[in-house]
C-alpha cells in the first residue's frame, strides 16, 4: 500500500465540510513525498512502547527539537462541555503523560536532539475549534500521541474541526500519531467503539453485539479521517478477549477484510507501505486475514435471537517482538525478512472429530450450568432414555462430600430437562476407587460427567490413565454408551488439556495476555477420546491462548473451545455444534512459522480460525 493509494482512498467519501476538504486537499499533494508512520499501542504506558513511539517522531525531526504535542480528546465525560474542576485535573494527568513521553524521547534521541512533549488542552469540541489552540498543532510538530479513554468522545470532539485537519496535514507531512487504547483506536479509519447494550467480550460473535463506527467522513461515527483504511486496529486484544469482535469488525468493514489487534504493553509501527513492524512490549500483535481463503466472503451468522458469526479458514498471525512483520498490502507474513506464501488448504477437513462406527453419541459441553434446559442437554436426555442402562451423573471434586454435592445438583437438572428413570450418582475424587467406578462406568446406559477445575482434573485423568480407568472409558463408549462431559470433564476428553484452574475476575485478563507467552501454561495428557484439544468457557473466560499454546505444542492437533451453553456432538456421521452458542478452532495443521519472539511471546504465521455456530458441523 504506497503512499498515494493511502490518501486517494479518502476520495470516495462524499461532501466533505469545506475547512477539512482544504486540509484533505492539501495532505493529497504532499502524498508520496515522505513517510507515514501510524503507532498502535494496545495499552499502557510502558516505556519501551513510548520509546518506539519517540523514535518515529525524532526520525522526523529537521531542526533538532523533536516537538510531540499530546492531546486528551479521549478524556471527557461529555464532548461538549467539561466543569472546571475536571478539566484541571484532566489536563494535569495528561501533561504527567507528556512527560513520560518526553522522557522515552529523550532515551532514544540523537546526538544533538532535544525533546519536548506538552499536552494540548483539547478535551471537548469548542476547544478543537479554538485558534489558539489549533495554531498548537502546526508545521513544526514531528508527533501527534493520543491519549487512551474514550474513543467515542474523542471522535465527537474532534471529527470535521479544525484540529482534525491539523492533524491530517501534520500526518501527511511525516510526524507521528500514535496513541494508546483508544488512542490506537481512533487511528484505524473503521473504528471499533465498543459493545452495544449489555454485550461484552464473549459476545463478541453475536450480530449486532460489537458497535462498529463505520460512517462516512461528515460524522462523528467513525476513526480519524486519516486513519488506517486497509485494516481494522483493536487494543486491549488478548488481554480483554477481543479476537471474537476483531473478527466481526473485519467481516463487517468495508474494502479489505482485514484486522490488527495490539495487546497491553505492546506497540508496533504502521508504515506508508501498509508493513505492520518494529512490534515492541510485552506480548504480541495479531492480524487476521479474511481474503486469502475467502473466509469474509463466505462468512454468515446463523441462527437467531442472537445470529452468530460463521466463518471458516480465516489467517491468523502472531508477531511478536523479533524478525516478525506483517503485509497489510501483500497480505504476507514477514519472517526475518522472507515473505510467507499462504499454504494449500484445500484437503483440509476436521473428519478426525468423527466418532469410530458403533460409539455412541459423544456430547462434549462447554459448561452448560446456565443453560440447563436448552438444546444441548436436552439432545443429552433424549439419547440416555434411547440408551439401555442406567444413567450415572458421575461429578469430579477435591472432596467426596463435594463431589457427592455437585452430582446431586446435576441429577436434579436432568431430571428437570426430562430425564426418565431414576439417575445413579458416582463422584471422582482423589480418593476414588477407581476399579470400582470402571465397573459402574461399564454397566451404564448413558453418563454425565461434569467438573469444575481443569487442575484438578488433570490430577484425576492422571490416575485415572494410571489405574487403566482411561481403557474403560473408550470401550464403553465405542460399544455405545452416551456420554455428556461438560466443563472441566470436557476438557479431559482431548488428547492433551490445560491443568489450570479457571480463571477468576481477578486473574482473566492476566492470565488471558500470559497464555501467549511460551511455557507459561502447564498442559497435561487427556483421557484421549477425541482426536483434539478441548477449552470449555473459551469466549467467556478469554481463553485463545490456551488454544493456542496448545497448537504450538502440537500442531498436529486441533484445539477447539466449546462456549458456554453450547455442546459438540459427535457420531459416526462426524462432528457438530448444538446449544446455544459457538465453538472455536484454531488449527496449527498448515502453520508456516511455529517459534517465539524476543519476550517469549508466540511467534505464529499461518495458523487457521473457525467459527462454528449452533446447528453447524465441523467439516
Amino acid at each position: 500500500m504506497k503512499r498515494g493509494k493511502w490518501f486517494r482512498r479518502l476520495g470516495w467519501l462524499p461532501a466533505v465540510p469545506a475547512a477539512l476538504m482544504t486540509i484533505l486537499f492539501l495532505a493529497t499533494t504532499v502524498a508520496g513525498q515522505g513517510s507515514t508512520r501510524l503507532v498502535p499501542i494496545g495499552a499502557g504506558y510502558e516505556e519501551d512502547t513510548l520509546q518506539l513511539f519517540a523514535a518515529q517522531a525524532a526520525e522526523h525531526d529537521s531542526d533538532g527539537l523533536v516537538l510531540i504535542r499530546v492531546l486528551p480528546i479521549t478524556y471527557a465525560l461529555d464532548p461538549h462541555r467539561i466543569g472546571g474542576i475536571l478539566r484541571r485535573e484532566n489536563i494535569a494527568l495528561a501533561q504527567e503523560r507528556a512527560q513520560q513521553i518526553e522522557d522515552a524521547c529523550a532515551a532514544v534521541a540523537a546526538p544533538g536532539q532535544t525533546c519536548e512533549a506538552t499536552a494540548v488542552d483539547i478535551q471537548i469540541r469548542s476547544d478543537a475549534q479554538d485558534p489558539a489552540k489549533v495554531a498548537l498543532l502546526g508545521e513544526d510538530v514531528d508527533g501527534f500521541y493520543i491519549l487512551g479513554g474514550d474513543q467515542t468522545v474523542a471522535m465527537r470532539v474532534v471529527a470535521n474541526t479544525a484540529t482534525e485537519g491539523m492533524l491530517t496535514a501534520g500526518f501527511a507531512r511525516g510526524a507521528v500519531v500514535g496513541g494508546n487504547s483508544a488512542g490506537a483506536a481512533v487511528i484505524s479509519r473503521y473504528m471499533i467503539a465498543g459493545y452495544t447494550g449489555d454485550n461484552f467480550a464473549w459476545h463478541g460473535l453475536n450480530r449486532g453485539a460489537v458497535d462498529l463506527w463505520y460512517g462516512n467522513i461528515e460524522v462523528a461515527e467513525r476513526g480519524l479521517v486519516f486513519g488506517l483504511p486497509d485494516a481494522i486496529i483493536d487494543q486491549h486484544v488478548l488481554e480483554r478477549g477481543r479476537t471474537a469482535r476483531l473478527l466481526q469488525a473485519m467481516v463487517e468493514k468495508p474494502g479489505e477484510k482485514l484486522a490488527v489487534g495490539f495487546d497491553w504493553g505492546t506497540a508496533g509501527v504502521i508504515d506508508e507501505t501498509g508493513l505492520v513492524r518494529d512490534i515492541t512490549g510485552w506480548y504480541a500483535a495479531i492480524v487476521l486475514d479474511g481474503e486469502t481463503y475467502s473466509a469474509a466472503g463466505a462468512a454468515e451468522y446463523v441462527g437467531d435471537d442472537p445470529a452468530v458469526l460463521s466463518i471458516h479458514s480465516v489467517g491468523f498471525h502472531i508477531l511478536p517482538p523479533g524478525h516478525y512483520a506483517y503485509s497489510l498490502d501483500t497480505r504476507l507474513p514477514i519472517v526475518e525478512g522472507i515473505p510467507q506464501a499462504p499454504p494449500n488448504i484445500r484437503e483440509r477437513n476436521f473428519a478426525q472429530l468423527a466418532a469410530p462406527a458403533g460409539a455412541g453419541p459423544l456430547f462434549i459441553g462447554g459448561d452448560l450450568s446456565a443453560a440447563t434446559r436448552g438444546p444441548a442437554m436436552t439432545a443429552f436426555v433424549e439419547a440416555a432414555n434411547a440408551a439401555e442402562g442406567p444413567v450415572v451423573v458421575l461429578a469430579a471434586g477435591p472432596r467426596p462430600r463435594a463431589a457427592d454435592g455437585f452430582a446431586r445438583f446435576w441429577r436434579n437438572r436432568l431430571r428437570n430437562a426430562g430425564l426418565e428413570g431414576r439417575a445413579i450418582t458416582a463422584t471422582l475424587t482423589p480418593a476414588t476407587d477407581l476399579a470400582a467406578l470402571g465397573e459402574q462406568l461399564a454397566g451404564a446406559g448413558a453418563v454425565f460427567f461434569t467438573g469444575s477445575d481443569q487442575a484438578l482434573m488433570a490430577d484425576l485423568v492422571a490416575a485415572m490413565r494410571d489405574a487403566g480407568t482411561d481403557a474403560v472409558w473408550r470401550d464403553w463408549w465405542t460399544a455405545g454408551g452416551v456420554l455428556m462431559a461438560d466443563n472441566a470433564a470436557a476438557a479431559a476428553l482431548g488428547v492433551a488439556m490445560t491443568a489450570e484452574p479457571t480463571p477468576t475476575s481477578d486473574n482473566v485478563e492476566y492470565q488471558s495476555s500470559d497464555t501467549f507467552l511460551a511455557g507459561y501454561l502447564t498442559m497435561a495428557p487427556g483421557l484421549g477420546l477425541v482426536d483434539a484439544v478441548i477449552e470449555p468457557r473459551v469466549l467467556y473466560d478469554y481463553l485463545y491462548g490456551r488454544l493456542v499454546s496448545h497448537v504450538m505444542a502440537d500442531p498436529a492437533t486441533v484445539a477447539i473451545g466449546v462456549e458456554r451453553g453450547a455442546a459438540l456432538r459427535l457420531t459416526p456421521a462426524g462432528a457438530e455444534v448444538i446449544g446455544e452458542a459457538a465453538a472455536l478452532v484454531i488449527d496449527g495443521r498448515y502453520a508456516v512459522t511455529l517459534a517465539a519472539g524476543d519476550n517469549d511471546a508466540f511467534a505464529a504465521t499461518w495458523l487457521l480460525l473457525d467459527t462454528f455456530p449452533a446447528g453447524t458441523t465441523l467439516q
